[in-house]
C-alpha cells in the first residue's frame, strides 16, 4: 500500500488519520516563507503606558514617551472597501488594514487601541504618513506570523493634506 504524503515548505507530512498531523513542524516551515512577504517595517506602540506630567509654573504637561511593544518587520496589505461612518455632522473614512509580523512568543496581547507606525513603507512610503489603530488581533493556533487588523483614516480633505 502506498503512503500519501503532502508536501509543506520541503517537509512531508504523513496524510492519514492514524497519524496525527505535526502543527509545530509545518509551523517552523511556514514562517520562513511568509517571512520572504515582510517588505516594511513598523512599530506596535501603546499610547496608554505614557506618563503625562504637569507643570503648574508653565501650564503644560510633559509627556513620557509610549511604550513600543514591537519594532521590525512587516506586512501590510487593505483589506474590504472603505467604511463611511456616519459621524453626524461630517462623515468619516477609514480603511481596514492587514498588518502581519513575525510570529513571536514573546510578543504581548495586541489589543484594541494599541497603535501601529509604519517607519519604512517598502514600496509605498505614504503608509509612513498615516495612522493605524489596532481594531483586533485575535491569531490562528498556527503560528506562522502574528496577524493584526488596523483602521486608518482615509477621508481626503480639501487642501490635499
Amino acid at each position: 500500500m502506498t503512503k500519501q504524503t503532502s508536501t509543506h515548505g520541503g517537509t512531508n507530512m504523513p496524510i492519514s488519520s492514524s497519524n496525527p498531523i505535526d502543527f509545530a513542524a509545518i509551523a517552523v516551515e511556514m514562517r520562513g516563507a511568509v517571512a520572504r512577504w515582510y517588505n516594511a517595517e513598523i512599530q506596535i506602540i501603546d499610547p496608554n503606558t505614557r506618563d503625562q506630567t504637569w507643570n503648574i509654573e508653565t501650564n503644560t504637561f510633559t509627556n513620557s514617551p509610549a511604550t513600543i511593544l514591537y519594532t521590525g518587520p512587516a506586512r501590510i496589505q487593505p483589506i474590504g472597501a472603505d467604511k463611511m461612518p456616519d459621524l453626524g455632522i461630517t462623515q468619516g473614512g477609514t480603511r481596514g488594514i492587514r498588518v502581519q509580523v513575525p510570529y513571536d512568543a514573546s510578543l504581548p496581547l495586541i489589543r484594541k487601541g494599541l497603535q501601529v507606525k509604519v517607519t519604512n513603507g517598502g514600496e509605498d512610503h505614504v503608509l509612513e504618513t498615516l495612522q493605524f489603530v489596532v481594531s483586533s488581533a485575535i491569531n490562528s493556533s498556527y503560528g506562522w506570523n502574528r496577524t493584526i487588523e488596523c483602521d486608518v483614516d482615509v477621508k481626503s480633505v480639501a487642501d490635499g493634506s
